[in-house]
């Protein structure tokens, strides 16, 4: 693995370009605030829109569930949730063979505004690939998720 520290005649320095961590979290907040602008002529949240592309993706889910693949707090979720079903655009039910867990599923409102909101998400990931060739995604892919299952602390996939 490549090391961050680098010599100096002052000492030991870090090199931030070698750094994953620092790296990692220099992309994903550039693609937030980008994807916040694309999302706000729109009328939409961030968080609304991670809730609505976890459930277009696997509908049903836990709360628990949902805070881990949105990597939100529960309470901050809940107030989510809660605008959400407010506007009509998810609900909450009672897991059928277990009445302790509330799984939240998506409404066609929500079914909706995912298909507005979309385009626009998928632009923004397509900049951040751009010249980049099939194989290089898959590659992209492919380690990416050998990161997370490094850092995985829950049994989700």
């Amino acid at each position: 693995m490549a090391d961050p520290i680098k010599k100096s005649s002052d000492g030991p320095a870090m090199d931030l370009d070698r750094f994953v961590p620092y790296l990692l979290n220099r992309i994903v907040n550039r693609l937030n605030l980008d994807l916040l602008e694309a999302l706000r002529p729109l009328r939409m949240t961030q968080a609304r829109w991670r809730v609505l592309a976890v459930l277009m993706a696997r509908d049903g889910r836990s709360m628990t569930e949902l805070a881990v693949y949105c990597v939100m707090d529960h309470s901050t979720l809940t107030r989510v949730v809660d605008q959400m079903e407010r506007d009509g655009l998810a609900e909450r039910r009672v897991r059928a063979n277990d009445n302790r867990v509330v799984e939240v599923f998506i409404t066609e409102g929500g079914r909706a505004a995912f298909r507005t909101v979309f385009p626009v998400a998928q632009a923004q990931a397509n900049r951040a690939l751009h010249g980049f060739s099939e194989a290089e995604c898959q590659a992209l892919l492919t380690l990416l998720h050998r990161v997370l299952n490094n850092i995985r602390r829950t049994d989700f996939p």
